[in-house]
Protein backbone atom coordinates (compact mmCIF):
# COMPACT_ATOMS: atom_id res chain seq x y z
CA UNK A 1 0.00 0.00 0.00
CA UNK A 2 2.81 2.09 0.67
CA UNK A 3 3.75 2.29 -3.03
CA UNK A 4 0.55 4.05 -3.70
CA UNK A 5 1.37 7.04 -1.47
CA UNK A 6 1.25 10.25 -3.95
CA UNK A 7 4.20 12.46 -2.50
CA UNK A 8 2.42 15.57 -4.73
CA UNK A 9 -0.42 15.16 -2.97
CA UNK A 10 -3.02 13.79 -0.09
CA UNK A 11 -3.82 9.97 -0.34
CA UNK A 12 -6.87 8.48 1.57
CA UNK A 13 -6.63 4.83 2.32
CA UNK A 14 -10.00 2.81 3.65
CA UNK A 15 -10.60 0.71 6.38
CA UNK A 16 -9.85 -2.19 4.02
CA UNK A 17 -6.75 -0.65 2.91
CA UNK A 18 -5.70 -0.33 6.29
CA UNK A 19 -5.52 -4.28 6.76
CA UNK A 20 -2.57 -4.20 4.47
CA UNK A 21 -1.10 -0.55 5.34
CA UNK A 22 -0.62 -1.13 8.81
CA UNK A 23 1.74 -4.30 9.29
CA UNK A 24 3.76 -2.37 6.42
CA UNK A 25 3.96 0.63 8.83
CA UNK A 26 4.99 -1.72 11.25
CA UNK A 27 7.55 -2.88 9.72
CA UNK A 28 9.02 -0.03 8.12
CA UNK A 29 8.75 2.17 11.90
CA UNK A 30 10.80 -1.12 13.17
CA UNK A 31 13.65 -1.62 10.40
CA UNK A 32 14.08 2.48 9.45
CA UNK A 33 15.95 5.28 10.45
CA UNK A 34 15.09 7.34 13.44
CA UNK A 35 13.25 10.10 10.89
CA UNK A 36 11.37 7.79 8.65
CA UNK A 37 11.12 5.40 11.76
CA UNK A 38 8.70 8.66 13.13
CA UNK A 39 6.65 9.25 10.69
CA UNK A 40 5.42 5.36 10.03
CA UNK A 41 4.65 5.49 14.34
CA UNK A 42 2.88 9.27 13.24
CA UNK A 43 1.33 7.60 10.38
CA UNK A 44 0.16 4.04 12.81
CA UNK A 45 -1.52 6.68 15.34
CA UNK A 46 -3.98 8.12 12.54
CA UNK A 47 -4.09 4.42 11.62
CA UNK A 48 -5.74 3.37 14.77
CA UNK A 49 -7.60 6.68 15.57
CA UNK A 50 -9.41 5.56 12.14
CA UNK A 51 -9.86 1.43 12.95
CA UNK A 52 -11.52 2.71 16.77
CA UNK A 53 -14.25 5.11 14.97
CA UNK A 54 -17.59 3.75 13.86
CA UNK A 55 -18.00 2.10 10.25
CA UNK A 56 -19.21 5.19 8.68
CA UNK A 57 -16.10 7.19 9.04
CA UNK A 58 -13.14 5.26 8.14
CA UNK A 59 -10.74 7.12 6.09
CA UNK A 60 -7.54 9.31 7.03
CA UNK A 61 -5.59 11.59 5.29
CA UNK A 62 -1.80 11.27 5.17
CA UNK A 63 -0.30 14.56 4.00
CA UNK A 64 2.43 16.18 3.44
CA UNK A 65 3.14 17.22 7.19
CA UNK A 66 2.69 13.38 8.47
CA UNK A 67 5.51 12.02 5.76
Amino acid sequence: MLGHVDPCDDTVFNRSQLRVLVPELRALADGSAAEEAEAAREILALTAQVQRKPHGISSSTVTDDAR
